[in-house]
């Protein structure tokens, strides 16, 4: 039964906003791009199993395409910093530009994006969907030592899945707010703040939806924009994360 999901528990409490709803596929974004027309806004799709906890929320945005996709960002910034609320303190949870979560450098998993099919950036998309992809434990694995560059929430000791998904959920909702009544910036902010690696010398900021890089010596550096990026996605295969 190693590949049973596991339902989700009573000590899940979202914030009014959301609606629960338990997914027994591994590909979340796919379940919540399918009933997102219908279930609307505040959607969370949830899947626990064996190996990998994925959840994602359905977003109605009412900015066009273009500016509306800086929420990957948002729901990023949420996702570490739900992470980071209930791991070891000792360790630094960090993201890699514009999609993967890494815990104490090794791969812990990432974000996803999906859009309403036919929108073009000038559009206001009808729905989005932003979907994290974790590695809840590698006990399939005979010798997880042989694989440094991933770890998982079991190993690290992090809280019950639960609370992660709850405290991303209070974040998401906390940094809507921000950008709507202080800017984007005060998102993006501290999205920058964890970056991986830091930046001892210099500033990152975010122009449009492309990262920046600017040095004291006037040099710099301009990261592919991030639908682009988002189109990669390295850290992950079929099934999810990479381990």
């Amino acid at each position: 039964m190693q590949n049973a999901v596991k339902p989700p528990q009573a000590q899940l409490r979202l914030p009014p906003a959301f609606s629960l709803h338990p997914c027994a596929s591994r590909d979340v974004l796919a379940e919540a791009v399918r009933i997102a027309p219908d279930l609307g806004a505040g959607t969370l799709v949830l899947h626990q199993s064996a190996g990998l906890l994925a959840f994602a929320v359905v977003l109605e945005p009412e900015q066009p395409l273009a500016e509306a996709r800086r929420a990957f960002l948002l729901g990023m910034t949420a996702l570490a910093d739900a992470l980071a609320a209930h791991c070891p303190p000792e360790r630094p949870v960090r993201i890699l530009w514009p999609d993967q979560i890494v815990y104490d450098a090794a791969r812990l998993g990432g974000g996803r994006l999906a859009v309403a099919p036919n929108c073009a950036e000038d559009q206001v998309p009808d729905w989005m969907v932003f979907a994290a992809e974790l590695i809840a434990d590698r006990d399939d694995l005979e010798e997880p030592g042989r694989f440094p560059h991933s770890t998982s929430l079991k190993e690290e000791a992090f809280d019950p899945a639960e609370d992660i998904v709850s405290t991303f959920a209070s974040y998401m909702m906390l940094y809507f707010d921000r950008w709507t009544h202080e800017g984007f910036d005060a998102v993006t902010n501290r999205y920058l703040m964890r970056i991986d690696p830091p930046l001892l010398r210099g500033v990152r900021r975010i122009e449009g939806v492309q990262m920046m890089e600017m040095t004291p010596s006037g040099g710099g550096k301009r990261y592919p924009p991030l639908a682009e990026a988002l189109a990669t996605a390295d850290w992950r295969d079929a099934r999810g994360p990479k381990r």
